[in-house]
């Protein structure tokens, strides 16, 4: 793949020559908040965005976001469609045989959200999944998301349905067509249970931490052959973790640390 391989050598030249800020193709969902969305002037906002440009920043490059859909996010990253991805996507083995990913600038985890009035329990009081607990129940998830592979591998027959978004999903919970929503636990409070339209739901059994389908964290994914673009990123998020930047963007939206 020689045009990627120009395209991290023409950014870090610029890096080291101090030459003028060149673009930067970042792919986002931009239907994700608080992660990344677009306002009601069209504009894109989000903790993602936020962490993106204060990257772009200290690379001194120009990013030009690229909207796209989760499931083809990806193959349109290994296509050349767009350089980077900063879109809250978890650090996967999986993912890893094909790209590449940056040190993690958030936690991964899951947690399952249901009616107050439903009296299920997932996890079993020894901390193992539960399928049986679910049997005749459907669980809403994102399609091609680490979410769906645990759900297949710890819950085998339960019913699942799947959304291009996590916004569609929760719309299909309050209405009564899936049972129980799985999901990013900072996703499902701040934008959903948090929010009037989440008054009659909850969390239901503990938030789960599977390092083997969750991975170590959300990084800055990019193709493997960028290594040294990859070190120059890596290096931006370690400086801003320290020097405070990163806690200042953080504490736009959270009273609490998300970095694993």
């Amino acid at each position: 793949m020689l045009k990627p391989i120009l395209v991290a050598a023409g950014l870090l030249s610029a890096l080291t020559t101090g030459a003028a800020a060149r673009d930067v193709k970042v792919g986002s969902e931009c239907t994700y908040p608080p992660f990344n969305f677009r306002d009601a002037k069209g504009e894109l906002q989000g903790f993602d965005i936020d962490v993106a440009r204060e990257i772009g920043k200290r690379l001194n490059v120009n990013l030009v976001f690229v909207c796209q859909q989760w499931d083809g996010m990806i193959p349109a990253l290994l296509a050349g469609k767009f350089d980077l991805i900063v879109a809250s996507m978890s650090i996967t083995d999986e993912r890893k045989k094909s790209i590449d990913f940056s040190v993690p600038y958030r936690s991964s985890t899951a947690r399952f959200v249901g009616a107050k009035t439903l009296n299920v329990q997932p996890i079993g009081a020894d901390g193992k999944p539960d399928p049986k607990a679910l049997a005749g129940k459907t669980v809403g998830l994102q399609r091609s998301s680490t979410y769906e592979q645990f759900m297949t591998k710890e819950f085998p027959g339960v019913k699942l349905a799947q959304y291009d978004t996590v916004d569609n999903l929760l719309l299909d919970l309050q209405s009564g067509r899936i049972d129980l929503a799985f999901a990013g636990p900072i996703k499902l409070d701040g934008d959903f249970l948090q929010k009037p339209r989440g008054e009659k739901f909850h969390f239901v059994g503990p938030e789960i931490n599977n390092i083997a389908l969750f991975g170590p964290g959300v990084g800055v994914a990019l193709r493997k052959e960028d290594s040294a673009l990859r070190d120059q990123i890596d290096a931006a998020l370690n400086a801003s973790f320290k020097d405070g930047s990163f806690k200042a963007i953080n504490d736009r939206y959270w009273s609490f640390s998300v970095l694993p």
